[in-house]
């Protein structure tokens, strides 16, 4: 049992006898490869090193798997193991946890003894934000970093341009600022968000984009661009009108739901148009993946059928559809991509046989279920159902405890041979229109989600979990997150909108009237 309440679970924890004790005087003493370990512990303990007051020490051991460390709190010291950087940074996560929580005496902090050995059940534990319907700014992602990291979350994997609205300054193609920037309306049309609010313009210029990269890699998380193509065009055809099939005009949506903008996927000019673009933006993420999206492009293949130039490729190819056709499209954004060194990521529903086995398949809707389980044998793929793992939707559909019990293997994900790469979560941002509005909708369903793609199976309980869920309820509290105190929810046949509504929604109003209730007492 733990004495300290830890999320995501260690995954082997066993009490040693007695103490050690840490204050402002401890030192924190690393090799450099583990520096951002030591400056996590060091910013927490406000570290004056003085004499007689121990050390934390970290140490390089070979062996150990990525991201895996070891914990031993003792008597003798505090040491943690680790083979690699990220390894010691998640000891140095663990150990803050259990610091904040340790009896204090005289302004310092007596741990009980302890032995942890740890590693994560996936590599790719991600959490997905989507700033073209509502943009939150770096302050807002930054926070959303720093609570990722706390629950050993690795993979940010940021939703940037879409029908409406783009959000990377580009110096190459300058009306992707001035034009597909910007809607009418701040507000979306829709339960919850009538078109409201004046012209809604905004973007990251690139210096920002580098500093939320390089803010993301001092906490070992990794940042992924989306830039969803074909489909969900409509803020770039706004713009760049000729890279459609009809080349007609065209406005940024600011409206919910699926359109039929699409890009012309027989036009050289798109190709080069994404060469060029790729081109540009590629350089501002180190990370060696890309996400090319590819969802809900049914509607724009109406426009394929009926485009010449569509039907001209089609032929040439011996393509049978616009589904193949949209296969031929996405790889060559996929041989775009490598030659800026990125590995491509894109959504189920467009994925098939067809596809470089080199492509990622992200895994949301189960339309197809049985072909994406044919895809796991040949392609890496990421899990993100989206009855489980989409946070826009309301607790009533996806309440605490159903994303706590989502099993992979009874999903039939678990099968030898089968390439599972890892779990992310979605936050769609149709309604999710403020900080506050984002926070209700993640909390507290990420802490639930990071044990799920940490914790093997085995070591999973729901009750243990949320009994240690308490504590972390508590730290939200204190550095005014606002979590949802609705866990669960009520259905309702007569519910037409499965997602939250933002601030307009049912379960956020009761939720603020929970809390006020509790800063009565």
């Amino acid at each position: 049992m733990l004495k300290y309440n830890i999320i995501p679970k260690p995954n082997h924890y066993r009490t040693l006898e007695g103490t050690y004790t840490v204050s402002s005087g401890t030192q924190v003493l690393c090799a450099e490869e583990f520096i951002t370990a030591g400056n996590y512990l060091t910013t927490y303990l406000k570290t004056r090193p003085a004499e007689n007051e121990g050390a934390i020490k970290f140490k390089k051991v070979g062996g150990m798997e990525p991201e895996a460390y070891s914990l031993k709190v003792s008597p003798e010291g505090i040491f943690v193991e680790a083979s690699d950087a990220r390894g010691a940074f998640y000891g140095a996560v663990t150990l803050k946890t259990i610091l904040m929580q340790a009896t204090k005496k005289e302004g310092k902090a007596v741990v009980n003894g302890l032995f942890i050995q740890d590693a994560p059940q996936y590599g790719y534990r991600g959490v997905q934000m989507d700033e073209s319907r509502h943009f939150f700014g770096v302050d807002i992602v930054k926070r959303v970093l720093d609570n990722m990291a706390m629950l050993k979350l690795n993979t940010f994997h940021w939703h940037l341009s879409d029908d409406q609205g783009y959000r990377i300054e580009s110096k190459v193609f300058p009306l992707l600022n001035t034009v597909a920037s910007t809607r009418k309306y701040a507000g979306l049309q829709g339960n919850g968000l009538k078109h409201r609010g004046g012209e809604y313009t905004h973007y990251y210029k690139q210096d920002e984009i580098r500093e939320i990269v390089a803010y993301a890699k001092k906490l070992h998380i990794n940042v992924i661009p989306e830039i969803d193509i074909p489909g969900h065009t409509m803020a770039i055809l706004a713009a760049y009108p000729e890279l459609s099939c009809s080349g007609e005009p065209v406005e940024v949506v600011c409206e919910n739901g699926i359109f039929d903008g699409i890009l012309c996927a027989g036009s050289e000019e798109v190709y080069t148009f994404l060469d060029k673009f790729f081109a540009e933006l590629c350089p501002l993420f180190d990370s060696r993946y890309f996400h090319i999206g590819g969802d809900e492009a049914v509607k724009g293949h109406r426009l394929w059928e009926k485009c010449p130039k569509c039907s001209a490729v089609m032929q040439q190819q011996g393509l049978k559809n616009a589904k193949e056709l949209q296969g031929y499209f996405m790889s060559r954004v996929n041989e775009i991509l490598k030659k800026y060194g990125k590995t491509c990521i894109a959504w189920n529903d467009c994925i098939n046989d067809s596809f470089d086995s080199s492509i990622i398949c992200q895994y949301w809707i189960s339309h197809n279920l049985a072909a994406v389980r044919k895809q796991a044998y040949q392609r890496d793929l990421i899990l993100s159902p989206d009855r489980y793992f989409y946070f826009d939707v309301k607790y009533a559909h996806i309440p605490l405890k159903k994303v706590y019990k989502f099993n992979e293997v009874k999903a039939g994900f678990g099968k030898p041979g089968q390439r599972i790469r890892g779990l992310e979560c979605e936050h769609w941002a149709e309604w999710l229109d403020t900080e506050s509005a984002l926070q209700f909708s993640m909390f507290p369903r990420l802490f639930a989600f990071s044990e799920v793609a940490w914790t093997q199976l085995e070591n999973r309980r729901y009750r243990d979990f949320y009994k240690r869920l308490d504590w972390y309820k508590t730290y939200l509290n204190k550095t005014g997150v606002n979590y949802s105190r609705v866990e669960k929810g009520m259905l309702s046949t007569k519910q037409a909108i499965i997602y939250h509504l933002g601030a307009d929604g049912k379960e956020y109003k009761k939720s603020e009237q929970l809390k006020a209730k509790e800063s009565s007492f």
